[in-house]
């Protein structure tokens, strides 16, 4: 039981993805003033920062979904347990939580697969080039989470054993901890966001 927390763990985890909106997305490129109101011209960059927006909120509703699946196979298979009396129950209640979480992978990786890229950046504004590689460290972090869920998937269906389940939360785990040192590198290696990044450089 606790081997299978830790699994659920680990799903849990690699849900987070590493999409938030950073400062660089609030700058804006011009505005103007009335006396009650402000604002906000429309620039490239602004066009840009409201589809890429929609773009991140799409990515965390998908992250809702998974963690939501997630917590539902938790609490069924909680719920199995605490009124199984023989191991064929606990062994089906398992069975059960294998099929769901193989059921919140395949359709997380579905929709990060459809979401496709994040709209680019335009040129010619202080904050495009740091934009650029930090969608870029962005998106080769979740399609490795991503094919590390699937391969994780994959695996835990054609599990018939404690021991080839456990070699397939191993791999996930060692994938992810790969996918994370990565991305934390790539991010490291940005630097600090520009200086007001919606002024035109």
């Amino acid at each position: 039981m606790k081997k299978t927390s830790r699994v659920i763990t680990a799903l849990a985890m690699v849900g987070i993805l590493g999409v938030g909106v950073p400062v660089v997305a609030g700058a804006s490129g011009s505005s103007s003033s009335t006396s009650s109101t402000t604002t906000t011209a429309t620039t490239p960059w602004t066009t840009w920062k409201a589809t890429w927006v929609t773009y991140i909120g799409g990515i965390k509703a998908i992250n809702t979904t998974f963690h939501t699946s997630v917590s539902a196979a938790r609490a069924g298979y909680q719920s199995a347990l605490a009124s199984a009396t023989t191991k064929a129950e606990r062994q089906a209640a398992l069975v059960a939580l294998q099929a769901s979480l193989e059921a919140a992978i395949t359709v997380r990786v579905a929709a990060i697969t459809a979401a496709g890229s994040p709209p680019t950046p335009p040129a010619g504004y202080n904050g495009s080039a740091w934009v650029t590689g930090f969608q870029a460290a962005n998106e080769a972090y979740r399609t490795s989470v991503a094919s590390a869920q699937a391969a994780y998937a994959t695996a835990l269906s054609a599990a018939t054993t404690v021991s080839a389940r456990q070699a397939a939360r191993g791999a996930l785990e060692s994938a992810l901890g790969t996918a994370l040192s990565v991305h934390a590198s790539a991010l490291v290696a940005l630097g600090p966001v520009p200086t007001d990044p919606g002024s035109a450089s």
